[in-house]
């Protein structure tokens, strides 16, 4: 059992996240005034603290969580769960964020370590539309493609279809997806993202500022975000309301001079609200991965070409539907064919898995 006095100095920052509603602002402000180790034993024998903007019973709450636990077995069990742990200015430290104007003091990481190579993030709402849903799996699937990794934050909607998007490259030279997130890598979150987080994990890379065991909070997440931005080249949105948490990564990415496009929406549609108005605010409109190429200043070693199959999705019909749900009575009016033509197509369709029905609305998801 490795004694104290030998563990390394990341062992001391790694207990110090563990306290409650430690961010990396009060995190910076601590370890200003103090090195890890000396904080952390003045907080177990309560001696005084140098650090501005930290309420007492905050203070307090650190010394309660300090002084139940072991620092060596709390070391011990990150390393039996392979996690790499790396400090700022160490080597494994991403290189994008060692000049970041917020850089996290620790990242925690699975997965193979984050490479030289172009990189976009990729963003957008929990609660999209299958039309945004299939925009971010394409570009997704292209930019990795074209040996691009692809940036996001693992969680529902958006971000999930961009990283399975992603998934699917099968270059040489394929980028991976770069999934940043809000908890411990050891706490899955959301649960039901569950297998795409392992595939991530072991096919491309995971990366935290947050502890092992550490579960999510809500004001963890717009600190992630800070880190998707640094780590891009360019920011991408796909679907976001006018409020949508996304554009606070967009705010982390004009800090940062990064560039920001947006893929347009219907003017209809409340999920793209956010989007149109970014496009408006002087974004680059996002119609297809050249667009996003053209943004970063990158060439691909070879075209991609990530499209549809033609014998399936050579129906007429799916250039009536369009990208907006549909009732039957609204598609037999935009056509000169028979109803009972338009019936069969679309059950045709429905069990290739190009059009889904719901009540009386039909939409078109591939």
């Amino acid at each position: 059992m490795t004694a104290e006095s030998e563990l390394p100095y990341e062992a001391w920052i790694v207990a110090l996240l563990t306290l409650p509603k430690m961010g990396p602002s009060r995190l910076s402000a601590l370890l200003a005034n103090h090195d890890a180790e000396t904080a952390w034993k003045r907080l177990c024998t309560g001696e005084p603290l140098a650090i501005d903007q930290v309420k007492s019973d905050t203070v307090s709450r650190w010394r309660t969580s300090a002084r139940s636990v072991s620092v060596t077995d709390h070391w011990h069990a990150i390393q039996g769960l392979g996690i790499s742990v790396s400090e700022l200015g160490a080597s494994g430290y991403p290189v994008r964020l060692s000049n970041d104007i917020e850089p996290p003091q620790l990242l925690f990481g699975l997965g193979a370590p984050l490479d030289v190579g172009p990189t976009v993030g990729i963003v957008g709402t929990r609660q999209c539309s299958s039309y945004g849903q299939r925009c971010a799996f394409e570009l997704g699937a292209a930019l990795a493609e074209a040996g691009v990794h692809v940036v996001s934050g693992l969680a529902l909607g958006i971000d999930a279809a961009a990283h399975q998007g992603a998934l699917t490259a099968t270059s040489p030279a394929r980028g991976r997806p770069v999934g940043v997130v809000g908890s411990g890598l050891d706490i899955v979150y959301p649960r039901r993202n569950a297998s795409l987080w392992a595939r991530v994990a072991d096919e491309g890379t995971l990366l935290s500022e947050t502890a092992p065991g550490v579960r999510p909070a809500a004001w963890r997440f717009p600190a992630r975000n800070r880190i998707i931005a640094g780590l891009s080249d360019a920011i991408v949105v796909i679907e976001s309301h006018e409020r949508g948490g996304s554009l606070l990564t967009v705010d982390e990415a004009q800090l940062r001079d990064v560039p920001v496009g947006a893929v347009p929406g219907p003017i209809t549609s409340k999920a793209a609200a956010g989007t149109n108005r970014l496009l408006v605010d002087g974004a680059t409109p996002i119609l297809g991965v050249d667009d996003i190429f053209s943004m970063i200043g990158y060439s691909p070693p070879t075209k991609i070409e990530v499209g549809e199959d033609p014998d399936l999705f050579g129906s007429a019909l799916l250039d009536v539907l369009g990208w907006t749900p549909l009732s039957l009575e609204q598609l037999c009016g935009r056509t000169d064919l028979p109803a009972a033509s338009v019936a069969a197509e679309l059950e045709r369709l429905i069990a290739l898995g190009v059009v889904t029905r719901s009540g009386p609305w039909l939409e078109r998801v591939r």
